[in-house]
C-alpha cells in the first residue's frame, strides 16, 4: 500500500471531524449522531462529487440565471418595498467572498450564487423604482389626451394604448403615465395625437384570488388606469415631438397591424383570426364565442 501523500490524511481527518461535530452543534443526543455520522459523511462526498462533475463539464455557470431568478421571485415574495441599498451590499459582500474564497471551488461558487441572487432581488427592487407611476384611485369622466402608443383591432371598434399628455382635472403628478382604452368607433393610427371623453376606471384586480392580475400587469407596463372613450375623436396638435422611444413602438406596432391584417385576410373567418394572433399577438380579431372554445379545448393558452 502506498503512504498517503504529505497533508491529505489530515485534510481527511479535518473533513470527518467537522462532519462528526455538526449532529453535536445540533444538539442531537449521542446515539442519533451515530446514525447521522456516516450519512452526513455520504452527502457531503455527494455534493462535492457532484461539484466536481458540473465544473469538469463547465456547467456551473448555467446556475446563476437560476440563483438570479430566485431572487427575483424572492423580491416579489416581500410585504413591502425592500430598499434598494440592502441588495446591493449584500450582491457586493457575496462577491468580494467569493474572490477571497476563489481557491476553495465549492465554497467560491456558493458565494456567487449568493451574488446571482441578491443580483436578481436588486434588478427587481430598481426595475420597480424605474417605471413606477401614478395609478388612478377612483373613476373620472372628462377630457383625455395623448399620443397613440399602439392600436389593436377588434371585431367591433379597437382598443389602444394611449401616452397621456393631459387628462382633466388630474394634477401632472397624479396624472397616469398610459392609459388603456376602446372605442367604438373612428379610426386612428399609432402616433396620433387625439383629444376625446373618456371614463376612466382604475386597473382591475384578479376575479379571484390566486387568478391572473391584471392591475399587477399593468402596473409593470405604465397603465395607471383602463376605459373607454364616447364621442368624437380629435386629431389634435401635441404639446411636445413624439418620444423617440415612443417613435420606434409607434414603427413596430403599425408593421404588427399590417401583418395582422394580411394573415387574418388571407386566413380569413376566425381561422385567420386565430393565426394572426399566434404570429403577431394581436388577439382583438378573436371573437368571444371562439375564446370559449379555446378554453373548453384547452388550448387557450397559446393566443393568451
Amino acid at each position: 500500500m502506498q503512504p498517503a501523500p504529505p497533508g491529505q490524511g489530515h485534510a481527511q481527518g479535518r473533513r470527518g471531524a467537522r462532519a462528526d461535530a455538526l449532529p453535536a452543534r445540533l444538539g442531537v443526543s449521542v446515539p442519533l449522531a451515530t446514525i447521522l455520522r456516516p450519512l452526513l459523511r455520504q452527502l457531503w462526498f455527494r455534493l462535492q462529487q457532484g461539484f466536481a462533475l458540473e465544473v469538469e463539464r463547465r456547467r456551473p455557470f448555467l446556475w446563476l440565471p437560476i440563483a438570479m431568478g430566485a431572487g427575483i421571485l424572492l423580491y416579489f415574495a416581500a410585504d413591502h418595498e425592500p430598499a434598494l441599498w440592502a441588495p446591493l451590499l449584500g450582491l457586493a459582500l457575496s462577491g468580494a467572498a467569493a474572490f477571497i474564497l476563489r481557491l476553495r471551488p465549492l465554497a467560491s461558487m456558493a458565494c456567487l450564487a449568493m451574488a446571482a441572487a441578491f443580483a436578481g432581488f436588486a434588478a427587481g427592487v430598481w426595475r420597480t423604482a424605474d417605471i413606477v407611476a401614478p395609478m388612478l384611485e377612483r373613476s373620472r369622466i372628462g377630457k383625455l389626451s395623448g399620443f397613440v402608443e399602439s392600436v389593436e383591432a377588434r371585431d367591433k371598434g379597437a382598443r389602444i394604448v394611449l401616452l397621456v399628455t393631459d387628462l382633466a382635472n388630474v394634477p401632472a403628478d397624479q396624472r397616469p403615465k398610459r392609459v388603456r382604452v376602446s372605442m367604438r368607433s373612428g379610426a386612428v393610427a399609432p402616433g396620433d395625437h387625439i383629444v376625446a371623453t373618456a371614463r376612466l376606471l382604475p386597473p382591475p384586480g384578479p376575479a379571484r384570488a390566486g387568478g391572473y392580475d391584471f392591475g399587477r400587469d399593468a402596473f409593470f407596463r405604465g397603465i395607471g388606469a383602463v376605459g373607454s372613450l364616447s364621442g368624437k375623436i380629435a386629431l389634435v396638435p401635441a404639446p411636445y415631438p413624439m418620444p423617440t422611444r415612443l417613435a420606434i413602438d409607434v414603427m413596430i406596432d403599425r408593421a404588427r397591424n399590417a401583418l395582422t391584417k394580411r394573415i387574418a385576410d388571407v386566413g380569413g373567418g376566425q381561422g385567420g383570426a386565430v393565426a394572426a394572433a399566434l404570429v403577431t399577438g394581436k388577439r382583438g380579431l378573436i371573437t368571444e364565442a371562439t375564446n370559449n372554445d379555446l378554453r373548453a379545448a384547452g388550448i387557450y393558452h397559446i393566443v393568451s
